[in-house]
């Protein structure tokens, strides 16, 4: 009862400095707010938001209510915020052309919109979008009228794709974005002020756009920079591995022999990540599951759980791809894993965070089938010793009800 009392007196406290500090959204109507952006000579600011968006939530939660947030809206904006599927938000949404959320527009005193973002971002990131939308040559209508003149260069046609894609009008930014591949040649694709056409989500490996970018590597490297480069290759890479491990690969993706070879060409600052990475997805293409299983017994008393788990997620996915798997072998190999992990978690289950147990959860999920009542009796006795010690967090939950699960299987 103390820490409930505790926590609504927090709460009656913290919400009115975050209101004071952080951006403030104003209970008004469209054209409350309208009218009141003209009296203020302000720029009206619109959140265009969801119940069951996250990012929605995020962004309300985390980045609004940041006193840096209101310094930098509340003197320029005058910010309401409106739920598009319920009341007034339905008919906004319809007049918006509002489809992606969270959605946020920037409108001028006539009802105009100026400027049109979608998604979330940190604070930092989220101020300089607007900020590109406040200068004149970056709005949505200037670059209209623009392109309509047939007045644009190659660098202004990048600069419009960017802020159609910014807008989420994914038809006309595909257009353009298609228009400028067509009038850059092979020098303009290796400089920096068109190093935006490789961040459209259509340069995917395996894409001409890309296997160019893969064959002037040292150039672009030169003239972008290794780190922005850098930066954007790996989490390519990772994503690409990280399917195939997880057997989440679709069919039009390259082979896993391809990407193995292009990692080896990358020399990049995470290249030891990637070798690692293409090595096991090598193993799950080639369906080495008892190399894998060696490999997750050796390191489980040495490595971090986080370590272990893209191992249990290769050897997962292997069970899934047989087509006539050798249940006898696998319940050998399942039953040996359970016997070695076990014990490691019940050596140092005093030390065990709630975000560990919350990873082991998920390496005896693939194993399920293989451990026996006597295991399942050693498991949830390491939860009741452990999780009523453990801080509140959004993980302790589905902790506590996971191993509550393990002590009726222990029966």
């Amino acid at each position: 009862m103390k820490k409930i009392i505790s926590f609504a007196i927090c709460i009656l406290f913290t919400f009115p400095l975050l209101a004071q500090h952080g951006v403030n959204f104003r209970d008004l109507s469209y054209e409350q707010a309208l009218e009141q952006a003209k009296q203020e000579n302000k720029l009206l600011f619109i959140d265009c938001y969801t119940e069951w968006c996250g990012p929605c939530k995020k962004m309300m939660n985390e980045v609004f209510p940041q006193k840096a947030a209101g310094d930098f809206f509340n003197p320029r904006f005058v910010s309401v915020k409106f739920d598009m599927e319920k009341g007034e938000g339905k008919e906004l949404s319809k007049k918006f052309d509002v489809h992606a959320y969270p959605t946020f527009l920037i409108v001028r005193t006539d009802g105009t919109v100026q400027h049109k973002l979608t998604g979330s971002s940190d604070l930092e990131g989220f101020i300089e979008r607007v900020q590109k939308g406040l200068e004149e040559e970056n709005t949505l209508p200037y670059q209209h009228q623009l392109y309509a003149k047939g007045e644009m260069s190659k660098q202004q046609l990048l600069a419009y794709k960017e802020c159609l894609s910014e807008a989420n009008d994914k038809e006309k930014a595909a257009q353009i974005y298609n228009e400028l591949l067509e009038q850059l040649s092979d020098s303009d694709k290796m400089q920096k002020e068109f190093w935006g056409i490789y961040e459209d989500r259509s340069c995917q490996i395996g894409t001409p756009l890309f296997n160019y970018l893969l064959s002037n590597l040292t150039s672009i490297r030169e003239n972008v920079g290794v780190e922005k480069v850098d930066n954007y290759l790996f989490p390519k890479y990772q994503k690409a591995l990280n399917d195939y491990i997880r057997g989440f690969q679709q069919e039009n993706s390259l082979p896993v022999s391809e990407l193995k070879r292009q990692v080896s060409t990358l020399n990049i600052n995470q290249q030891e990540i990637l070798t690692e990475m293409a090595n096991l997805a090598t193993l799950v293409d080639q369906q080495k599951i008892d190399k894998i299983a060696k490999i997750i017994e050796t390191n489980v008393t040495k490595n971090d759980v986080k370590e272990i788990i893209l191992y249990v997620m290769g050897y997962r996915a292997i069970t899934w791809q047989m087509k006539e798997p050798d249940t006898t072998h696998l319940a050998k190999l399942g039953t040996r894993l359970v016997k070695k992990i076990i014990p490691v978690i019940e050596n140092k289950a005093s030390s065990l965070t709630v975000e560990e147990l919350y990873d082991y959860s998920f390496v005896f999920l693939t194993l399920e089938k293989h451990i026996s009542k006597s295991n399942y009796a050693r498991l949830a006795a390491i939860g009741e010793k452990v999780i009523p010690q453990l801080p509140e967090s959004q993980y302790k939950m589905f902790v506590e009800t996971t191993f509550k699960t393990y002590k009726e299987r222990s029966r």
